[in-house]
């Protein structure tokens, strides 16, 4: 009877137009976010390689993303993260599986159950890898970098795990368009599957959408395959680029809708993005005024379908949970012919090819004369001439030397050998060089289920018919499980470079060039998928493999840090040094700068190096950090000769459109070195007033 009763109820409701109350949870679900912002000054951004891109400021704040799904009893959770970085690589999941582990034991949180991946922006501080590639652009190992990042995703994952409640999951699926476009049509046609797909990368959105039992949204969850890349290589601040100014652009939105909770969390995740570019118009254009305002395109287009997802009912998640977890040593790893299609082989000792130094031509070019994409050994001798004077050429742009210090470019020519197995990728460095490895051979590979959604792991850059063809593969063994929706997971557990189709690597375009593992990559990971699928489909568990390295304790080229902060005997941290002016109008910008201290000492975490205050009834309210899309925080040296250690921060901000009018000033906050003790100190500055018509 009392069944029947709310049930009625649950029907009046809907007829009168209300949103129904939930009459049983499926779920446990929890989202957290938190401040992975690294080193804002003084550290070489990770992306684009080129050592030039030091970090001068800030244009948003990087922040780990995190959501744990369990079902009701408990017997089982998962937690998923997307993090504005470039990559993850494997020290970082060890370093936060370390810190899980230390606080809820071995057995709640394990590397099975535990997925993180990255959005793959290319304007954030590198330097926090424990294997050699991702720290060249940074010149070294930045420890203060690796631990923000380790910690921040940790503390995400806290909170996500402290605020689970009980609720759905829904899910939705639609087209966007004019967003991503292939940025290497040549490799992507010489695949024969290309004509059974009507776009040339892919153009789906997945999303999920978390809701209490109370009804409040608690996050969305989506994934879209395209580059992060909307930034380019003369970019100095810190931004979290397209993928982070979409989260940040659905939060503030969702703050303002009553159906969702106070801490909502919205991830816009990556997926198949290795050739899917956001430069629609050209190279390097993605149809903005700048790039900043292509930065804004890309954004809004992917939160326009976000909301239009999030506005559809949506498929419910039954409770099956499940995740599969292996390491897989790849190098010599055998993969039997029904995934080659010509017998068995195994997967070559890694190897970065020539065309890898190149770069993308059309996301960004290295610019070394004598380079370009297709450099293979076919063309070599027609188009192109490897000799140790080109070789030394590109090398003396690339990083690895400054890096590694114990070798010559001759020398490196001399023990570069092409290999066989790669061909034919011409070898331009080997993964072991000298002693050192530029990426982990250990390639971590993790299947989650959630209800009939299959989230695949790829410890890579996947192209878009390589990611097609391996949510074909796992599709297929589990569709009859109750699989209907397999989405690829882009940048997870580790970075190893590319994985392209094995008719894309014969072209030896940037992507093949980067493919390290050689031809036959994408068929290993539709083999140990197939493996892990069936797995999962008959209640087995899969062997751990063998477990990597922890190379912590063997990073021998720091990053340098900070020696002191200096200013003249008459002057004073935060002193103003440009005011701003009296009045301001709507599109305007206004900007004021400070004696200040270094930025790394003290990365500010949760908290901001700017505001824009408001007056508001006398008293000074904080309107804007240097979070918000329409601020910079902006650090430069002082040049004079008179001041070695002196810097400048400048706050400056675009006036949006929606600014009320009032009055307003700029503050600064920051942290200065003494040379004498090392004690670091806090000070602040603040701009003269202003006010802002509308």
């Amino acid at each position: 009877m009392k069944i029947i009763i709310i049930r009625c109820y649950a029907t009046f409701f809907i007829l009168l137009g209300y949103a129904p109350f939930v009459l049983s949870a499926d779920w446990l679900l929890g989202a957290g976010k938190f401040d992975i912002t690294g080193p804002a000054a003084d550290v070489g951004m990770v992306g684009y390689g080129e050592t030039s891109q030091t970090t001068k400021g800030i244009h948003s704040r990087l922040w780990s993303r995190a959501f744990v799904i369990a079902n009701t009893a408990d017997s089982q959770r998962l937690v998923f993260v997307s993090a504005d970085l470039q990559g993850i690589p494997q020290g970082v999941k060890q370093g936060v599986m370390a810190k899980l582990k230390s606080k809820y034991g071995d057995s709640r949180y394990t590397d099975s159950n535990v997925m993180l991946t990255a959005t793959h922006t290319h304007v954030g501080p590198g330097g926090y890898d424990h294997y050699v590639m991702l720290n060249m652009s940074a010149l070294g190992y930045a420890e203060d970098n690796y631990n923000a990042i380790v910690d921040g995703i940790y503390q995400s994952i806290v909170l996500a795990n402290n605020g689970l409640v009980e609720g759905d999951i829904f899910l939705e699926q639609g087209t966007l368009l004019d967003t991503s476009i292939n940025r290497n049509p040549e490799p992507y046609v010489q695949n024969p599957d290309a004509g059974d797909y009507q776009y040339d990368t892919n153009k789906t959105m997945t999303q999920l959408k978390l809701v209490s039992s109370n009804n409040d949204v608690l996050g969305i969850i989506n994934w879209f395959a395209v580059h992060n890349v909307s930034l380019g290589t003369s970019q100095r601040q810190l931004s979290s680029d397209h993928k982070g100014a979409a989260s940040y652009l659905f939060e503030q939105w969702a703050a303002s809708q009553v159906d969702t909770a106070g801490n909502f969390v919205a991830a816009f995740a990556n997926s198949n993005l290795g050739d899917a570019s956001p430069n629609i118009c050209g190279p390097g254009d993605g149809c903005g005024s700048s790039e900043y305002g292509s930065l804004t395109l890309a954004a809004e287009k992917q939160v326009g379908k976000a909301k239009s997802l999030y506005g559809a009912s949506g498929t419910k998640l039954s409770t099956d949970l499940g995740y599969r977890h292996q390491y897989i040593y790849f190098p010599g790893y055998s993969v039997a012919g029904e995934y080659t299609g010509v017998g068995q082989q195994n997967i070559c000792e890694g190897a970065v090819g020539w065309s890898f130094t190149a770069g993308s031509s059309w996301d960004g070019p290295s610019g070394i004369e004598g380079i370009f994409e297709g450099m293979s050994v076919e063309s070599e001798g027609t188009d192109w001439d490897r000799s140790e004077s080109l070789f030394e050429s590109v090398i003396g742009g690339f990083p690895l030397f400054g890096l590694m210090n114990a070798f010559s470019a001759a020398a490196v020519y001399e023990d570069t050998q092409d290999d066989p197995c790669q061909y034919p990728k011409p070898t331009f460095v080997e993964r072991k060089v000298l002693g050192q490895e530029l990426y982990t051979p250990y390639l971590p590979f993790q299947l989650f289920r959630i209800g009939s959604l299959a989230l695949v792991a790829a410890p890579s850059e996947m192209t878009t018919m390589a990611g097609r063809r391996l949510e074909a593969q796992v599709r297929s063994v589990m569709q009859d499980h109750g699989i209907s929706t397999v989405v690829i997971a882009g940048l997870a557990n580790a970075y190893t470079g590319y994985v392209t189709t094995h008719e894309e690597f014969d072209r030896q375009h940037y992507e093949g060039g980067h493919t390290i593992y050689g031809p036959n990559t994408l068929a290993a990971y539709q083999q140990i998928y197939t493996e892990m699928a069936h797995a999962m489909n008959n209640d087995l568990v899969v062997d751990a493999g063998p477990t990597p390295a922890d190379l912590s304790d063997d990073q021998v080229i720091p990053v340098i840090g900070v020696v002191y902060d200096d200013k003249r005997l008459w002057e004073s941290f935060g002193q103003v040094w440009n005011d701003v002016g009296n009045s301001y109008s709507v599109g305007d910008t206004v900007s004021a700068s400070f004696r200040s201290g270094h930025p790394r000492n003290d990365f500010r975490t949760g908290d901001t190096f700017i505001e824009v205050q408001r007056k508001v009834n006398g008293n000074w309210e904080t309107y804007l950090t240097d979070n918000d899309l329409d601020t910079r925080f902006i650090w430069t040296r002082d040049t004079s000769v008179d001041c070695l250690a002196c810097s400048f921060a400048e706050g400056r901000w675009v006036i949006g459109e929606d600014t009320p009018a009032g009055t307003y000033r700029i503050k600064h906050k920051g942290n200065w070195k003494s040379g004498w003790t090392g004690k670091i100190s806090s000070y602040s500055g603040k701009s003269s007033s202003f006010t802002v018509k509308n």
